[in-house]
């Protein structure tokens, strides 16, 4: 059942109310608490997503061969952009081909990253960081399955995602060393790993396992064990607090010392699947504590937007203090620096002449957009490994087996849930504990909940 919100609907407020919001998102709204509690106006924070959303919707490519990209000086970079950009439109509840504002948005979005495949089910061909490309491309479609006004659209979408889960499943059985065993590094065939691109076929496997596709755990549980050889001690400095600490490696048996992003990546990814461990997860904030959010800062590692994602992931699934104190601090600075066009730049020591041009303006937008959105939970990257959703529709899914085919195998009806941003029936799950909010997500103030607990680092190389 719908429920009316005698709210202010900012998707349809027009330009001139758009261009209202954003001034009105220069007034202070920072409420400091004796505690030091930090909060963020629920308005400011949603007209901020409009704007950014409404900037990605006009800036989209409508014609020729790129139609449903964004601008992007390197080719091999759009299908990952745009994929983004479609996951920022879907993390607020717009779908594919729906009547709303965005709905042919997505459409034509979804229809250039599936034209992206090659013959062999890989995304990121011609890119030496092309496994990023493939992973960011997949957890789009993944998301987009079951999602499309037309259903009659779904099985060849089901087929496509099926053959790019086949890459990831096979990337990970080339022979490695056994320190790289269970990971992903930048191409399908190499014999390295990486934290940071094993985390991001988690996500896509993740995603796979959320929409129905069987997935061998023995996969899970030989990424997992990488990741857990990546986790380093940090011995307490002498006259400190005595606290010992502890993070993720970029790259265990390479990397020296663990990085912040990393950290929060493998955080991220270990809550998502219920495999984290406590005593590792309260070294880790020990460690994380020591980098607040800051539009600028070493680090980053000059990957400001890919650093934060990673950070605000992490500490949104570990939820209670961590939450309260990275979440609305995060947003703020988010907020403080877009755009009036409802855009965002780079940092001062992220603004690299040929990073910019490669990656082009939508990518800081679409990364902006996703941060603040997470806590609606519609994506099924941002949920834990159950089902969130009613109202679930029938398609034909076809057999997820690595190396089979249409042919071999007829297929099997799954139930997709469906996200409906105003049904009442919508149950989200509690940041620290893992249970169920009342209502529809995203309305509160940030810093409000109050329920639960809590050298130069770089990020390594990320794709952006």
């Amino acid at each position: 059942m719908k429920r009316e919100k005698p709210e202010l609907n900012i998707e349809r407020c027009g330009f001139a109310g758009t261009v209202l919001i954003i001034l009105l998102s220069a007034l202070p709204v920072l409420a400091q608490t004796p505690s030091d509690e930090v909060r963020v106006d629920p308005v400011r924070r949603r007209g901020a997503i409009a704007a950014g959303l409404r900037w990605l919707g006009e800036h989209q490519v409508r014609s020729g061969a790129e139609a449903g990209s964004w601008q992007a000086m390197t080719a091999s970079y759009r299908p990952a952009i745009a994929s983004l950009a479609g996951l920022a439109f879907l993390a607020n509840g717009h779908l594919p081909g729906d009547d709303g504002p965005y709905g042919e948005t997505l459409s034509v979005t979804l229809k250039y990253v599936m034209g992206a495949m090659a013959p062999d089910g890989y995304l990121g061909q011609g890119d030496r960081s092309g496994m990023y490309i493939h992973a960011i491309c997949s957890l789009f479609a993944f998301s987009c399955l079951g999602m499309q006004a037309d259903e009659a659209r779904e099985p060849e979408l089901a087929e496509w995602c099926r053959r790019s889960l086949d890459v990831i499943v096979e990337a990970q059985r080339v022979s490695k060393a056994s320190l790289d065993v269970g990971g992903w590094r930048y191409d399908p065939y190499t014999s390295e790993s990486d934290v940071s691109v094993t985390c991001w076929q988690m996500l896509v496997l993740h995603s796979a396992r959320q929409a129905g596709f069987d997935i061998e755990e023995s996969i899970f549980r030989a990424a997992h064990g990488y990741l857990n050889r990546a986790f380093h001690v940090i011995e307490a400095a002498p006259g400190g607090d005595g606290a010992t600490s502890g993070g993720y490696l970029y790259r265990p048996g390479f990397s020296r010392d663990p990085e912040p992003s990393a950290t929060a990546l493998v955080m991220y990814i270990q809550t998502l699947f219920d495999a984290a461990d406590d005593a590792r997860t309260q070294q880790a904030m020990t460690y994380l504590r020591r980098y607040p959010p800051a539009w600028d800062g070493e680090h980053y590692g000059g990957f400001f937007y890919f650093a934060s994602f990673y950070m605000m992931q992490g500490m949104f699934q570990v939820g209670g203090e961590a939450w309260d104190w990275f979440g609305p601090r995060m947003a703020l600075v988010l907020l403080d620096h877009q755009s009036g066009d409802g855009s965002w730049p780079y940092p001062p020591n992220n603004a690299k002449p040929a990073l910019m041009r490669e990656t082009g303006a939508a990518y800081p937008v679409a990364m902006a957009v996703l941060m603040l959105s997470l806590d609606k939970q519609f994506l099924p990257m941002f949920q834990r490994q159950r089902r969130l959703y009613d109202s679930p529709r029938n398609i034909v899914v076809p057999a997820s087996k690595s190396g089979a085919s249409k042919k071999d195998a007829p297929g099997e009806v799954l139930l997709i849930p469906v996200p409906t941003p105003d049904d009442d029936g919508l149950v989200v799950p509690d940041a620290e504990w893992g249970g169920v909010n009342d209502g529809v997500p995203g309305d509160e103030e940030w810093g409000e909940s109050g329920d639960g607990a809590e050298g130069k680092p770089t990020i390594g190389k990320p794709l952006f």
